[in-house]
This record gives structure tokens, sequence and C-alpha cells, in this order.
């Protein structure tokens, strides 16, 4: 009976070094399919591990794996990664039958920094596969947008001796087709750099927004987002988003005013709106990134922020390729 066991078990450890012919079903997924330049791609890779064994991405040579992108410019150019930028896998463990569910920011392992379309998929290797599984490709538009308004300020604080750092920065509000829909997005630069691409509200054919620089050269926003309901945003110079809330119509109307002496900006008139009752909140039905990674391993590929609409579920849109 002994005997018996000790086979079994050698048996058992022999076959989990050997290549697995089942398959590793891999899919792809994008928030959306058109994009302003410089914003970030967010990437959400799908694995379903149909081999019947576990697969670990592990630094010993029989856990060697990889998660790669063919990414391919209007004229079929390949994408090469960014120097040193390597997706890890190490530490991932996909149990038989597992679906996991990796974020991936593309623009941090791939230049995609220029206006066109790209083709994209991702494929899948490992040591224990005895191939490589890829996903369809997937079309990603890249658009330079149109700039309709700008503001370039001067920075406070800043130490004049510090020639590394510029003194002043330009805000931009540019307007961008999405199919049917426009949306605007503020872009925070300077001559050597892009500091932020930000979605900030779908296009209103009847009611324009309000930009205002205050004395302390961060910019306030007031977009309209529904019939009498406004989004009123505050970001600072380096782009990062300080203040968000929701305002409506009441016996005044929501503007921004900016004192001419001081050089303050106020948010003026109107009743704070409630989001699922004075409008619908624009987030319903969406994933954040950081949400969709909390499951993942530390080991995995590095956290990342904003909003990933996959719809409900997670349910996959079709791939460019598919009928």
């Amino acid at each position: 009976m002994k005997k018996i066991v000790k086979t079994a078990l050698f048996v058992l450890l022999l076959t989990a070094f050997l290549p697995l012919n089942a398959q590793l079903v891999v899919s792809l997924t994008f928030n959306r399919t058109r994009y302003m330049i410089y914003e970030q791609i967010y990437a959400c890779l799908t694995l379903r591990n149909d081999t019947g064994k576990p697969l670990l991405f592990g630094s010993r040579p029989e856990y060697t794996g990889f998660i790669l992108f063919d990414i391919r410019d209007s004229s079929n150019r390949l994408i090469f990664p960014r120097k040193g930028a390597e997706i890890s896998t190490h530490g991932l463990l996909l149990a038989p039958g597992e679906i996991r569910r990796i974020v991936i920011p593309l623009q941090k392992y791939y230049d995609m920094g220029k206006a066109g379309t790209y083709s994209v998929y991702a494929y899948v290797s490992h040591n224990q596969l005895s191939k490589e599984f890829r996903s369809k490709a997937y079309l990603v538009h890249v658009s330079e947008g149109a700039e309709i308004w700008s503001r370039t300020v001067g920075l406070p604080d800043r130490d004049e001796n510090d020639k590394k750092t510029s003194s002043t920065r330009k805000y931009s509000i540019r307007q961008m087709d999405a199919g049917r829909e426009k949306y605007y997005y503020l872009r925070v630069e300077d001559d050597g750099y892009v500091y932020a691409v930000t979605r900030i509200g779908m296009v209103n054919m009847f009611m324009k927004y309000d930009a205002k620089v205050d004395m302390l050269s961060r910019i306030h926003l007031l977009m309209p987002v529904a019939p009498r309901i406004f989004h009123y945003m505050l970001f600072n110079a380096d782009g990062t988003n300080l203040e968000s809330s929701y305002w409506k119509t009441s016996d005044t109307i929501p503007m921004l005013f900016r004192n001419p002496q001081t050089g303050k900006v106020d948010r003026l008139g109107g009743s704070r709106a409630r989001k699922g009752v004075d409008f619908i909140d624009p987030t319903q039905g969406r994933v954040t990134a950081s949400e969709l990674m909390k499951t993942q391993s530390e080991k995995t590929p590095a956290k990342a922020d904003g909003i990933v609409d996959l719809g409900e579920g997670l349910m996959p849109v079709k791939s460019s390729d598919e009928k």
C-alpha cells in the first residue's frame, strides 16, 4: 500500500513539471476605445486557467512566465517596451479554473504618446505551457483633440536658482470627439513635460463651462453635467484634483467669482446636489482600477488609479477582430 502511495506521489510531482497542453484563456478589455493623447490607457487582462493544474509565476526556471503586449501604430510599426519597464508577474498564482483580472496602465510600459490608431493584443507565456496564449486584437484611438481655452500661470514659491524646474505652467481645456459624444479634458504642462490629462466633463451644447485661475495658480472649473446641475473641481499646478463637488440651481445659479483685488476664486450660488437624487452618478456601473486590483498580490503589476469602465459585471466588449 505504501509503495502505491509513493508511486502516486512520484507521478504527481513528475507531472507538475511537465508542459501543460490545455488552455490558458487570455482576454483583453479597455475602458473605452478613444483616448486623449497622454491620457493613461488602462488595459484589463483576464486570465482563466483551464490547464487543470495550478500555474505559478516565480523566479525558478520552471515557473518563469511573462505578460507582454504586441502594440502597433497606424503604420503597423511595433511599439517596443520602455527601457527597463517590465510587467512583473512574480508571485502570481492561478489555481485550476481560477479567473484573475489584472489592470495594467499601458503607458507605464509602452509609449503610446502619439496621435493615431493602435492595434493591441496581449499574450502570456510560461515555461510549463506548451505554447503562448494571446488575446484577440483591440483597436485604440489616440487623439490630440482641439484646444479651446488656455492660460499660462506663474508658480508661487519656486526657487529661482532651480534651473531644472519650470517657473510657469499652462492650463488648457481641450475637446475630443468620442463617437456620438464630445468630452472636455484639462491638460497641465510646461515646455518640456505634460503633468496631467484629466477628463472633466461631457460637452453640453446648451450650457458653457467656466474656468478661473486663482492667486495660488490653481484652476477652478464649473462644468455643466445636466440641466441645472454643475460639477465643481479644483486642481493645482501639478494636475492634482484638490476638490470635487456637485451643485444645482436653486434660488441662485452656481458660478465662479474671482476677486480682482486679491485673486481669490470662490464658488458662489446654488445648493449642493445629491448623486442618484438630483442627477445620475457618472461613476455608476464603473469599477476603479484600484478596486479591481485589491485581490491581486502586491508582487503582481503595480496598482493603478483611475476609472476602468468595463460595464456591469465586468463583461468584456467585442474585440476588433471578432465577428
